[in-house]
């Protein structure tokens, strides 16, 4: 590591501390005394200090979820901004630091989210869950629900994640799923529900769905198969899919139909034991088509990225970084 990488890494190192510890006048008086001693200190605080600039203006989806931990994720936020504006010029062992700070950022928040669910799918793994009532539920790898039985209501939290709910209507009983701010009513039905990127996704099969949002603005709709509602902060959308393609990826499928490439590794995260890290983001942007294997999601990264010119660089067991031109 030479004198250039070794302040990069030293200032990724003050700046996680004062950050920790904003009120600290020594540490403070520490920090700035570092700052003071060589040229290449000043340089790479200053490259550190942009970075943090980009993360708190970061859109919505560049963003981590916020269940995570506040100091936590600005930190590792900071780290991983930092690589992909610096990363050709990290030895490898700073591109492992950097990968195993990512693998934190994996964990943290699913050992959070266990504590508070009834039922948790690990990744890469899907899990069946049969009511008493009859109803079945499918979780998604990496997804978490509690669950609230009455003789007046089935009540279903999604905490995280997708799941795929086959219902057994009984009239007397309604079947509720709340996910974020949007209800999911049971109409008799089959339907998949995910939350991702501060965005939830309703599709419904076949039945009918009732869905209900308070925010951004009242919304109160009846879905049929074939059908879908997104429900963000801002925005309500809605249209049709064929409902064959609901709940696909219970059989391992991930179906792209003129669909961005970040949804894509959205998608893929949760069955990959690898962190993906994506360098370029104008790449989340650009738009694919097929059927991927999501339990091959190394072999469906590349899939997804190479006819796009991306380019998958694995940096360890449990890190990849994505690259494109």
């Amino acid at each position: 590591m030479d004198e250039n990488q070794a302040a990069e890494a030293q200032a990724i190192d003050w700046s996680l501390l004062l950050n920790e510890e904003p009120d600290d006048l020594a540490l403070r008086h520490e920090f700035e005394k570092w700052l003071s001693e060589k040229p290449a200190h000043a340089i790479a605080w200053k490259q550190v200090s942009a970075i943090s600039d980009i993360i708190r203006s970061a859109p919505p989806d560049r963003q981590v979820d916020p269940v995570r931990p506040k100091a936590f994720q600005t930190h590792i936020q900071a780290v991983l901004f930092f690589l992909q504006k610096r990363w050709k010029l990290l030895s490898a062992g700073g591109v492992a630091a950097v990968a195993c700070c990512a693998a934190l950022l994996l964990i943290v928040p699913d050992l959070m989210t266990r504590l508070q669910a009834d039922q948790y799918a690990p990744t890469g793994t899907t899990r069946t869950l049969h009511l008493a009532d009859g109803s079945d539920i499918v979780l998604a790898p990496r997804s978490a629900i509690s669950i609230r039985i009455s003789a007046q209501e089935r009540h279903i939290d999604l905490l995280q994640g997708e799941a795929f709910f086959t219902v057994h209507h009984e009239s007397g009983r309604s079947f509720i799923v709340q996910a974020g701010k949007v209800r999911a009513q049971d109409i008799g039905t089959a339907f998949d529900i995910q939350i991702a990127h501060h965005k939830t996704t309703v599709r419904v099969q076949e039945g009918v769905v009732h869905v209900g949002a308070s925010t951004p603005r009242i919304y109160e709709h009846d879905l049929h198969g074939g059908e879908w509602a997104r429900v963000s902060d801002t925005d309500i959308g809605s249209g049709t899919l064929p409902s064959e393609s609901v709940g696909a990826w219970k059989e391992g499928e991930l179906v792209a139909r003129n669909d961005r490439v970040g949804d894509m590794i959205t998608a893929l995260r949760p069955w990959s034991r690898k962190q993906i890290v994506v360098m370029n983001h104008a790449l989340l942007n650009k738009r694919v088509t097929g059927v991927y294997d999501l339990r091959k999601p190394d072999t469906a990264l590349r899939l997804i990225v190479s006819p796009l010119g991306g380019k998958i660089v694995p940096v360890t067991s449990w890190a990849n970084l994505v690259i494109s031109p």
